[in-house]
């Protein structure tokens, strides 16, 4: 099966899609991510990415190619192939051909919305199109890898090629990953602390509590977990308490460290007259002994 450059698949996958309507539909087997995006007037571009293995054909071209982004990877020139391979701003420039194309934004794709709310942040359409993966892994429920949740947690305003994870990233992701196991968080959850920078660099103050414990039974009870890493002395969260829900503060005793970034952004566990209550996000819930 003939191996091909990053130019010559986005070429291929342009000849189909570029500048027409398409609709794109994903299934997920095992680690291999299906595709396909079919339009009325270039019939279909279809591809299956087992690990940044990429297989692709079309209706008008049947024969099956290979990119390989992993042969690229290590490739000896991979660092001086790449920028000539890359186009700069893809994501942005996808963005602005959806904005003046698109003549009824009611029919719009999942991965049109993507790129519209998303693809500033993509310089590449490899990088574009694994962050769409990424995202649609988690509206599916499906766990992101160690690498993908990594490569999720990428600061914007540091480049694709310059982003190193750090050690506290992949301390996050253990965490994460047995509430997961544990069934106190969900696959999507994992995606959010990713997406949203949440406590990556405090993974101490990833805690959780179970609340509602009046429910039926256990099973019907749920999680709390903590998505803040501000932290605040006991005294103040003493104050924040009292003030947001009316507390006798000389009855008030904090528990454990307290986080309080804005008012819609904290968590707080304390007690309070033989009861023990969470301040999460700008609520307040009951907790399980």
């Amino acid at each position: 099966m003939t191996h091909v450059s990053l130019k010559e698949y986005e070429a291929a996958k342009a000849e189909i899609i570029g500048g027409v309507h398409y609709e794109e539909k994903s299934t997920l087997e095992g680690s291999v991510i299906r595709k396909t995006y079919t339009t009325e007037e270039n019939g279909v571009f279809y591809e299956v990415n087992d690990g940044g293995r990429v297989e692709f054909w079309s209706d008008k071209h049947p024969e099956s190619r290979i990119y390989d982004e992993n042969e690229r990877a290590n490739s000896p020139a991979a660092e001086t192939i790449a920028p000539a391979a890359e186009l700069p701003d893809y994501g942005d420039s996808l963005a602005e051909k959806i904005r003046t194309t698109t003549q009824d934004f009611s029919k719009l794709t999942d991965f049109e919305k993507f790129v519209l709310d998303n693809g500033y942040k993509y310089k590449t359409e490899m990088s574009l199109k694994a962050g769409y993966d990424r995202a649609w892994k988690a509206r599916h429920g499906i766990m992101l890898t160690a690498e993908e949740f990594a490569a999720e947690c990428r600061p914007l305003y540091v480049s694709e090629a310059e982003y190193q994870p750090t050690e506290t990233t992949a301390e996050v992701y253990d965490i994460l990953s047995a509430l997961v196991r544990e069934e106190k968080l969900t696959p999507g959850d994992v995606f959010g602390y990713a997406a949203h920078k949440w406590c990556l660099k405090n993974p101490e103050a990833i805690i959780a509590y179970q609340v509602d414990p009046y429910r039926e039974s256990p099973i019907h009870r749920k999680w709390a977990v903590n998505n803040c890493s501000e932290e605040i002395t006991e005294e103040a969260a003493r104050v924040k308490v009292c003030e947001e829900f009316g507390f006798e503060a000389s009855r008030v005793k904090i528990i454990g460290t307290p986080y309080y970034d804005a008012t819609d952004w904290n968590f707080i566990r304390f007690d309070c007259a033989g009861w023990a209550w969470l301040m999460a996000n700008g609520g307040i819930q009951s907790v399980c002994h």
